[in-house]
């Protein structure tokens, strides 16, 4: 996974982007909060807590069976302080590790990178290597038929600008942002081809996540402006470094993209501790009807429990 902060990228577009619209719309985001003061007695609870969450907590056998549906599991154990934990999984031969926060909705892999791009210690040598195939059971997320009612969210997201393969409907579709720069995201393009030629529809959004804009934007409209979307996607995720000046209405959609992204993951902390990442899939989950939010769409184990073998 890529991540990064907002606010860093915010900054850079005010120094390299000229435009009305960009720092009207974005400048409440940077606004300093207000000082708080917190009283020694209540400093001592916070630091009571701190120190409880700090301690290794016994794993909750719903999240142990959950993660179990992805082969046998070989350990468990915190990452650092991100509150999430590593499970280390074994599937006909192949290991993986998998992480879980600690409410154990959500089930992602990848790399957990800090602030400053670094990965996070606690991690093992298996969370960057090539995913296993997972001996999953039952239906994929997008397998079968949905006949229920669009979450709004998902309404959403398929509402942002972006390059779609495949014509599959509002449901049947994977909706993944990236940054084209991004090697994980790229890694992710490489990993659908063979679902895309059986006839998966994904969406590719592009937005602005690494920071950059002035780098970020022009490649990104490469996509959306293109005569030829699905060849300019196949050239810009397989590394071509490919500029466009963009339109108005382009800038403006990239923006909204980025924008989404970001919030995304500041209403949903249990996602990757609320640390921004691309590239992340939203979809309807067909088992459910419930929208789903994933990162580590890089890897295999995770296409698979989206599409299926």
């Amino acid at each position: 996974m890529c991540e990064t902060r907002w606010s860093k990228i915010l900054g850079k577009i005010k120094k390299t982007i000229v435009s009305v619209f960009l720092i009207s719309t974005y400048a409440l985001v940077v606004a300093q909060q207000p000082a708080m003061t917190v009283l020694p007695e209540e400093q001592a609870k916070i630091d009571a807590v701190l120190q409880t969450l700090m301690q290794r907590q016994p794993d909750r056998p719903d999240v142990a069976q959950s993660v179990a549906r992805f082969g046998r599991i070989i350990d468990s154990r915190p990452v650092g302080m991100t509150g999430l934990t590593a499970w280390t999984v074994e599937s006909k031969g192949r290991q993986i590790t998998l992480y879980t926060p600690a409410d154990g909705r959500y089930i992602f892999a990848g790399v957990i990178l800090d602030a400053g791009g670094r990965p996070v210690p606690g991690q093992t040598a298996l969370a960057q290597s090539p995913s296993m195939a997972a001996g999953q059971s039952g239906p994929a997320a997008l397998e079968g038929k949905f006949t229920g009612t669009i979450p709004e969210p998902i309404k959403n997201v398929n509402a942002l600008m972006g390059v779609k393969e495949g014509e599959g409907n509002i449901a049947d579709t994977l909706y993944i942002i990236i940054d084209p720069r991004c090697p994980y995201s790229r890694k992710a393009y490489a990993s659908t081809r063979d679902y895309v030629k059986r006839g998966k529809t994904i969406k590719w959004i592009p937005a602005i996540a690494l920071g950059k804009p002035e780098e970020g934007i022009p490649l990104a409209a490469t996509l959306l402006q293109a005569k030829d979307p699905a060849d300019a996607l196949k050239r810009v995720m397989g590394g071509e470094t490919i500029m466009t000046l963009p339109q108005e209405k382009t800038q403006k959609g990239i923006l909204q993209n980025s924008d989404f992204l970001f919030s995304a993951f500041k209403h949903t902390p249990s996602v990757n501790g609320g640390r921004t990442a691309v590239p992340v899939g939203f979809y309807v989950d067909k088992r459910t009807g419930q929208p789903s939010m994933k990162t580590g769409l890089s890897e295999l184990i995770i296409l698979e429990e989206i599409f299926g073998k």
